[in-house]
């Protein structure tokens, strides 16, 4: 609702003036010249002055200066306090503020001196004016009502209904309008009474007018007319034409541009002559904007760049920011953004200067709404999203004030019904008594008969309620049941139905056609395996059975972990993904509620949004909440709709696809986790869903927080901050036992989520692409690979075929990470013989599952190396290239084994590898240093000689290449458990 039509009516209080004709006035003149009295010639004086000021000020000026003269000479003091009274109101029609509230402070204390009500009265009423205009209430409003008080001892009722015209403005700027009507009623009643005409009383109908326009009622121009019709019976030019600007902002309000427009010029007009700076400032705005409305730019512009030219002091706050406001506007149909975005800011910085208050939050409103457009339309998706949000805010705050104030209005209503009925009761209590007596029995009989009856109908009905409630329970029981077993047995053929395929697509000579085909039936058996899941899930909450695990964790490198995927997503659908996540310590949450809401939420993001549209996720943490919003291109769903969303497979219409469930499957796991979600629509082109969760420990219950042993692996057992990049100090290799993992990604994040899960495991190090990878890998050969696919420089599929064809590093495990789905993606990297391919995002869960299998098998690998008696690939899988070099090192140790010259050194000469890359390869294989193997590999053969009958010991451990004897049975019985003589014995 416009409440600029407010501050029109601010100084018709002061603006009381006589209508004189020109005899009149120069009776008084000659009066004045002829009289020698004192009194009398202050009092003329005065007359002359209030004749004079709206027609020729100089001239009011220059006997309000002679009051000043005579009351000087003669020490006359109510010559003094009229003197300053005069000035005061001849300040005031400067707009000289400051001077007025001066002089009629100086009158104020002189009527105090004086002890005269009727001037104490007219001084506090005026400095409740200015203190109204400077926007201080409380000041006005105590002011306002010491006049009142002092009025009402006096028999000035021209004074008193002037005090009651301030209070109806008073209450009529906070937008009180009955406490405002109550006042000027009373004022109109004064001068009904005494049949009177004045100012103030045009003023009051001036001001009912505009009320009654706010209100949109028809009867507004009526008074406004009744307003004109007695100013002009005064004589009163100004008030005429300030009639005509009350005519031009209620036609303004009702949209009728083209007639305010025709009021508002005949205003101007005549102001421009004036010179009332403040009523000018406000036909310019008022013209600039409605002009606006018509699209008239340049018009607009001409007079709202005419307010510009007004001295500041000659606006008030209020004018000043819905000045800035229409320039925005302006600025914005012009496409000029940053020109609109300054002035928009500048009616904000005004408006929180006034402070709080119902008509300023509705005009913030519309400057926020403003602020909005040009953000959104500059492309600053960030700031608009931010001012979208206090937008929200605020529209909830002043939603719930006038709620407040609804409520007091009908408390106000029952106080008033209640003490009515307590006088009805009071007048009917005698004869209540009389009837006491004879009804008493009666009344006893039925009141135990109706005791009964309701008795027995309560328990019916509480009977009833508890069969109802038991069968609808058995139902909910019985459905979500139905709906858990007919979902597992959908799993069983789809699972038939995706292994048959998948091996159909692995074959390399299939045609393109049976390609395509097999693959639309691979995704849409994916889908509704996913979709089987999804119903799964919301079974489980159904039935009270989905219970939380909420552990503390970086949630900030999770959800950056799980939008990566999506930004890859969206550049293959030629969509922008745009991104602010901030949360910045450690927050209690659980993995899986928050991995399914972003991803549902983010998946329909891409699905429901056009081709090159633009996506916007944001995650910040505000107190002890976090607030997760996605907002996404829309265009074919309404407000009204948006409720509808979050109903399972709901579809607004049959030309577009329905929803699914999984919105309602986000709405029951936020509500789950105790937080809200909604929808609304930030404009008419987009669409945004804002989750709310708790992060506080406190939040939750005991039975939502997961136990130690299912708490992840990277958050320890107090609860310690995950190692972020500047904190996180790596051991140098070969310092610590623990085995290393290379982890390659060109994402920081991704590096630092990986190393945070595994930094207690292993020695982390790091590179950002393949060839920075496959260099650190032939370099240090770590013990595992943790590599992304997609990669600048050499990408993870190329750096996985280099590293597993060559002999240093072929034995390495290699784990690739993807946001590519899809059979084929997954084996092509296979194929390079990478050992795991992995979808993001992924569970952390099943990446540690897929690591230990890999550790695993490289552990049975090197048992079985442990257990056959020589260096023999019988039943062990390896790599081709692992397999020829083992076969090399075979005939090397054939020839060089019984050497006692053959060492680490003269090893890896011969078999063309460094001894560190030696010394890797076959701690890898088997478990084994370079020099502990060939040490196994001696004691192999010296207890196959000593098998063969050969009891010398001494010469069988010369023959196998040990120099001494007893260091040759030491180390004998180290490792079969039994000296050389006691191994023939047995």
């Amino acid at each position: 609702m416009k409440n600029t039509v407010s501050i029109l009516f601010l100084f018709f209080g002061l603006l009381i003036t006589w209508s004189q004709n020109e005899s009149e006035i120069d009776s008084l003149k000659r009066l004045l010249k002829s009289t020698s009295n004192a009194e009398e010639s202050v009092k003329l004086s005065a007359k002359l002055f209030e004749a004079y000021l709206y027609v020729s000020p100089d001239s009011a000026d220059s006997f309000r200066k002679n009051i000043k003269t005579i009351s000087a000479k003669n020490n006359y003091a109510h010559g003094r306090y009229l003197y300053h009274s005069l000035s005061g109101r001849y300040h005031f029609a400067k707009s000289d503020i400051d001077s007025a509230f001066f002089h009629i402070e100086s009158a104020s204390k002189i009527a105090e001196l004086l002890q005269d009500k009727a001037y104490l009265a007219d001084c506090y009423k005026k400095i409740g004016v200015i203190y109204n205009i400077r926007r201080k209430d409380s000041l006005s409003k105590k002011y306002a009502h010491l006049a009142l008080e002092n009025a009402r001892q006096t028999d000035d009722w021209r004074t008193l209904s002037s005090i009651y015209n301030l209070l109806g403005n008073q209450n009529f700027q906070r937008a009180e309008y009955p406490e405002a009507l109550t006042y000027y009623l009373k004022l109109d009643s004064i001068y009904t009474s005494r049949d009177e005409l004045d100012k103030s009383l045009a003023a009051s109908y001036a001001n009912i007018g505009t009320i009654y326009t706010e209100l949109k009622n028809p009867e507004a121009v009526d008074y406004i007319k009744k307003s004109i019709e007695v100013y002009q019976a005064l004589g009163l030019e100004e008030g005429v034409h300030y009639g005509e600007v009350a005519l031009g902002t209620h036609y303004d309000l009702l949209g009728e541009d083209k007639k305010a427009i025709e009021h508002l010029l005949k205003a101007k007009d005549y102001y421009e002559a004036y010179g009332d700076l403040r009523i000018l400032a406000r036909i310019y705005r008022r013209l600039g904007g409605t002009y606006l409305e018509l699209n008239e730019l340049e018009n607009a512009e001409f007079y709202l760049l005419k307010v510009s030219s007004i001295p500041e002091n000659s606006i008030r706050t209020v004018a000043a920011a819905r000045y800035q406001m229409n320039l925005g506007d302006l600025y914005w149909h012009k496409n000029q953004y940053k020109k609109a975005i300054s002035h928009f800011n500048k009616a904000l910085e005004f408006f929180e200067e006034i402070g709080d208050g119902q008509a300023v939050g509705i005009d913030l409103l519309s400057v926020y709404r403003g602020l909005y457009d040009a953000y959104k339309d500059s492309k600053d998706y960030g700031n608009a999203l931010m001012v979208l949000e206090k937008q929200i805010v605020l529209k909830d705050s002043i939603q719930k004030s006038q709620n407040l104030a609804l409520v007091e209005e009908l408390n106000k209503k029952y106080q008033n019904e209640k003490q009515e009925q307590e006088i009805a009761l009071l007048t009917s209590q005698s004869q209540l008594a009389e009837q006491k007596t004879k009804n008493q029995r009666n009344v006893f009989i039925a009141g135990m008969s109706v005791m009964g009856l309701a008795f027995i109908t309560l328990f019916l009905l509480y009977r009833n309620k508890q069969k109802t409630n038991r069968r609808l329970r058995q139902l909910e029981a019985a459905k979500s049941r139905f709906f858990a077993n007919i979902s597992h047995e959908f799993r069983t053929p789809l699972t038939l139905i995706s292994g048959p395929v998948a091996h159909q697509l692995s074959k390399k000579d299939l045609s393109a056609d049976d390609k395509t085909d097999l693959g639309l039936i691979q995704r849409n058996a994916d889908r509704l395996l996913k979709f089987v899941d999804q119903i799964l899930d919301l079974s489980k909450i159904e039935a009270g059975r989905r219970k939380l695990r909420v552990s503390k964790g970086n949630m900030e490198l999770f959800l950056k972990h799980l939008a990566e995927p999506f930004q890859y997503q969206a550049t293959q659908k030629g969509m922008v993904l745009n991104g602010q996540i901030d949360i910045p310590e450690q927050v209690w949450f659980d993995r899986d509620v928050v991995e399914k809401v972003v991803t549902n939420l983010l998946s329909n993001a891409l699905k429901y949004s056009p081709d090159k549209g633009h996506i916007y996720f944001k995650a910040i943490r505000q107190g002890q909440q976090i607030i997760i919003t996605t907002i996404n291109e829309n265009k074919d769903l309404i407000e009204k709709e948006l409720p509808l969303l979050f109903d399972r497979f709901y579809q607004n219409d049959t030309l577009h696809q329905g929803f699914g469930i999984g919105l309602s499957l986000v709405q029951e796991l936020t509500h789950l986790s105790y937080g809200t979600i909604h929808a609304y629509k930030p404009d008419d082109e987009t669409l945004a869903f804002v989750v709310t969760l708790p992060l506080s420990k406190n939040a939750f219950s005991k039975a939502d927080l997961a136990l130690e042993d299912e708490i992840p692996p990277n958050i320890g057992e107090h609860g310690e901050e995950v190692v972020s990049e500047g904190d996180y100090e790596e051991e140098a290799l070969g310092e610590s036992s623990l085995p290393v993992l290379l982890v390659v990604d060109d994402n920081d994040e991704i590096r630092l989520f990986i190393k945070s899960l595994f930094k207690s495991e292993y020695q982390i190090q790091e590179a950002e692409n393949g060839e920075e990878g496959m260099n650190i890998a032939f370099r240090i050969v770590p013990d595992l690979i943790i590599s992304d696919v997609m990669m600048p420089v050499k990408d993870g599929i190329h750096m996985s075929t280099a590293l597993k064809n060559d002999e240093r590093t072929s034995h390495v495990p290699i784990v690739l990470l993807t946001a590519k789905s899809g059979e084929e993606h997954e084996l092509t990297g296979l194929k390079t013989g990478a050992d795991a391919y992995m979808i993001k995002p992924f569970k952390e869960e099943k990446l540690r599952v897929v690591i230990d299998k890999l550790i695993a098998t490289r552990t049975a690998i090197q048992e079985k190396f442990s257990k056959q008696p020589f260096l023999k690939l019988k039943n062990i899988e390896l790599t081709n290239v692992d397999a020829r070099l083992l076969d090399r090192i075979g005939k090397i140790l054939d020839i060089e084994l019984t050497n006692p010259d053959f060492n680490t050194s003269s090893f890896s000469e011969q078999i063309g590898l460094s001894r560190m890359h030696l010394h890797r390869k076959l701690k890898a294989l088997t478990g084994l240093s370079t020099s502990e193997f060939i040490r196994v590999q001696r004691l192999k053969l010296a207890a196959k000689l000593l098998q063969e009958g050969h009891d010398n010991i001494s010469e069988v451990g010369y023959a196998v290449g040990f120099n001494q004897p007893a260091y040759f049975s030491t180390a004998f019985k180290q490792y079969f458990g039994c000296s050389p003589s006691e191994y023939v014995e047995n």
